[in-house]
């Protein structure tokens, strides 16, 4: 009954410490609306279970003890420049592609999938089921792809944040340490403790964006791009001048 208790306690305070972090705005946040927005709700679970995955490699890493090496003034400046400068290629990369026009929304993908149609089948009469074929591996693909992207999006945007890092060395060292008092069993209610508080914020912040999602159009979806790649841009300055400075 006493490791029950002690597991418990040690699971909700992970729980209530990880919502700490993740209801405050970062690249993560940033990724899950603005890919939420144009594929859907299901974009959010798969950032975070990108996320969650990472954060289970740096578990094993502190388990193995190799992660006290990241405690160090040297490493922390240069992931945390380094992860600026990713962050600033990120913000310009979305800027870019407004600009080019290559990120658009897509409300309609019926209208669409019937336009491409007629464009790519001169005699659509006579290759119906070709084009139906066609379009179903077509669409296949891109729903791989996308699963992918996502995936390994949260995955990104967990390694190039450097306050990810510092929690980890920190206040994740902390409470890993404190974990280990209940062996295995303590470590295991920490990390699901700790990325349930993600799940459960970010699946909230994609429900909201999906369902929000009829309330769009091209104009007001190019202005939240806009808004996160600015944000992004500020994120990125920030890590760079703090780091350089520590």
């Amino acid at each position: 009954m006493e490791i029950f208790i002690g597991v418990s306690q040690i699971f909700f305070s992970a729980l209530i410490v990880g919502f700490s972090g993740a209801i405050v705005p970062g690249p993560m946040f940033t990724t899950v609306i603005t890919n939420v927005a144009k594929n859907g709700f299901k974009d959010s679970i798969l950032i975070v279970i990108g996320h969650a995955l990472t954060e289970l490699i740096i578990l094993i890493l502190f388990l193995a003890g190799i992660l006290k090496y990241l405690n160090n003034d040297i490493v922390i400046k240069i992931i945390g420049i380094t992860g600026g400068l990713v962050l600033l290629f990120l913000s310009i990369n979305l800027i870019y592609s407004i600009i080019r026009n290559k990120i658009k929304l897509n409300l309609n993908n019926n209208k669409i999938n019937k336009i491409n149609i007629i464009n790519n089948n001169k005699n659509i009469d006579n290759n119906l089921n070709n084009v139906n074929h066609n379009k179903a591996i077509n669409k296949n693909n891109i729903y791989k792809k996308n699963i992918n992207l996502s995936f390994f999006q949260g995955m990104l945007v967990s390694i190039i944040n450097p306050y990810w890092y510092l929690w980890w060395v920190t206040i994740g060292a902390a409470f890993l340490v404190k974990s280990l008092s209940f062996k295995y069993a303590g470590v295991g209610f920490f990390y699901f403790g700790h990325i349930s508080s993600d799940f459960i914020w970010y699946m909230i912040v994609g429900l909201i964006v999906s369902k929000g999602k009829k309330f769009l159009n091209e104009k007001i979806y190019k202005i939240i791009i806009i808004l996160c790649a600015v944000f992004l841009f500020y994120l990125g300055i920030k890590f760079i001048i703090d780091f350089i400075k520590r």
